[in-house]
């Protein structure tokens, strides 16, 4: 097998086409988990960009260059989203749909006006970058032991993925133009894909075991908690069935305490 762009380029469509299914049968195995849905959108887009970019190697048309960057833009804000409702942070739409049409309309202008590679690589490290960021921010931020080593995973993936980032406009700087999300050129790029490749698996798997771990853990801590209370309700009906004989005992009549007991003076 020939490791060249062509080649990561199918690894990358079936790994996360892969990935996708695995995290839909997890969205319906745990559907309180809205994570798995998440990740798993995430993951048909990533697969669906890889298609495109597949099809642009083929056909040299801004349309799939357009529709590969935009796909993989989502899924990346797709995958911090997921992140965040993993911990239980809220999740504001608003700014996320503001950010993604505000790519479309920049980008696809630098497409349509033929900006050079260097204006169109700044416009990618500005927006994927820190999404990125963010999501390697979220993963170590949770600085908790019995994460263990899904975060260690987790938080490789984001940091090689968060660095691949900037790979297209450092590349472009060296003048290096034939890049990732760029144009694809076997002789050049396939080291830059085999990183950016092995980034983004780390991620997503680390991302899924990542999942499990906090699953189990809350489990754990539920059913500890549960096994505390059923002992605390057995012993406070035991207490109370130990004291009810004493009770009824006192509430009997005629049984009057030593301190009731007096004689009657006079004459009887």
């Amino acid at each position: 097998m020939k490791f060249d762009v062509a080649t990561f380029t199918s690894l990358w469509l079936i790994t996360f086409l892969c990935c996708a299914l695995i995290a839909t049968v997890l969205a319906r195995m745990f559907a309180q988990v809205s994570a798995f849905r998440l990740w798993a959108t995430a993951f048909y887009l990533v697969a669906a960009a890889s298609a495109c970019f597949a099809l642009h190697l083929t056909w040299q048309t801004d349309v799939l260059l357009f529709a590969t960057a935009t796909l993989a833009l989502q899924s990346r804000i797709l995958i911090w989203v997921g992140t965040r409702a993993l911990f239980g942070i809220p999740i504001n739409w608003r700014n996320a749909v503001i950010v993604m049409c505000l790519f479309c309309v920049m980008y696809g202008g630098a497409l349509l006006l033929k900006l050079p590679m260097l204006a169109r690589a700044v416009l990618l490290a500005l927006f994927f970058a820190p999404y990125r960021a963010a999501t390697l921010y979220e993963v170590c931020r949770r600085r908790r032991p019995h994460l263990g080593l899904a975060r260690t995973i987790a938080v490789i993936g984001a940091g090689i993925a968060t660095l691949s980032a900037i790979v297209p406009l450092t590349l472009v700087l060296l003048d290096r133009a034939n890049v990732a999300l760029l144009i694809g050129n076997p002789q050049t790029t396939s080291a830059v894909y085999a990183v950016v490749f092995a980034g983004d698996v780390l991620l997503a798997s680390g991302l899924i075991v990542l999942a499990f771990k906090l699953m189990i853990f809350q489990r754990d801590m539920l059913a500890t908690l549960d096994r505390s209370a059923r002992e605390r309700l057995a012993l406070t009906w035991k207490t109370r069935a130990a004291a009810g004989p004493a009770a009824a005992r006192d509430a009997l009549p005629g049984h009057d305490e030593p301190a009731q007991r007096r004689s009657l003076t006079g004459v009887i």
